[in-house]
């Protein structure tokens, strides 16, 4: 029996076939060449570096949990202690609720000491001393809920920082939730940098970090790696470290970019 001569392949696949091998085949290469580099040491945490930017270390969007006017409100540039008012909106009558639920308290406070007093002499009823008691329990929830209710026409830093920026000011009205002051901690940083995926095990939180700011040639600061993300995505192949940086005198700058270096000996 003969044998059938072979079938020729269309010019057309050929095409594609060639340019799928011309495709496949520096991949190949590169897979190749980044499994022999992290087991060669190529990827090993020594002395290596990358570029990120200089964030601050926290930052929140400060609202009112009221509406009302604006009575006192920081200024730009201004330092401010945790706890510290940031803003106040007016708050006249709600002073005067909570002066009117104190006055309350006290004459129930008056009246059930009294009623225990008539009630050991069997004037009144245990009934009468009953409703005493319960108006005296009242009257300190009325007053507590005044207290709250003038707490809220404050707000309060939550870290100590630096009001960044504000949108309204003294005088202005505002509506409850709606962010006024942005506050920020600049005393430490974080620099950002994006690393690619082999070094994702190699890099551990608390390592120390060398950095070199692009606008302060030949000063170097230390820092500490303080997040690590636990995934890499997929689409740029690299994953986000976060490095903190002491920065009490202010020598550094949010917003600049900085170098990143890993390896530093403990």
């Amino acid at each position: 029996m003969g044998v059938a001569p072979a079938t020729p392949i269309p010019p057309v696949l050929e095409n594609e076939l060639g340019f799928m091998n011309r495709m496949v085949t520096p991949l190949i290469v590169v897979l190749l060449t980044l499994a022999a580099a992290q087991a060669g040491g190529e990827f090993s945490s020594s002395d290596f570096s990358a570029q990120g930017l200089l964030l601050p270390s926290a930052q929140a969007r400060l609202a009112s949990r009221a509406k009302g006017v604006i009575d006192v409100i920081k200024r730009e540039g201004d330092r401010v202690g945790e706890g510290e008012v940031v803003m106040q909106l007016e708050s006249e009558m709600e002073v005067l609720q909570r002066e009117q639920q104190k006055h309350v308290l006290d004459l129930r406070a008056f009246e059930r000491s009294t009623s225990d007093e008539l009630s050991s002499k069997s004037v009144i009823s245990k009934t009468e001393v009953e409703e005493k008691r319960v108006n005296h329990e009242v009257a300190k929830v009325q007053l507590q809920q005044a207290d709250h209710l003038l707490q809220m026409r404050k707000v309060l830093a939550p870290f100590d920082g630096v009001v960044y920026e504000r949108v309204r000011a003294r005088g202005e009205a505002v509506d409850e939730f709606t962010p006024v002051v942005t506050l920020v901690n600049l005393d430490e940083l974080y620099l950002e940098v994006f690393l690619p995926a082999p070094r994702i095990r190699q890099i551990k939180v608390g390592e120390r970090v060398r950095i070199s700011v692009l606008d302060l040639p030949g000063r170097e600061f230390t820092g500490s790696v303080a997040e690590v993300a636990p995934s890499v995505n997929p689409a740029s192949g690299e994953f986000k470290v976060r490095v903190l940086v002491p920065n009490k005198e202010g020598e550094l700058v949010a917003g600049t970019p900085a170098v990143a270096t890993f390896g530093v000996e403990s």
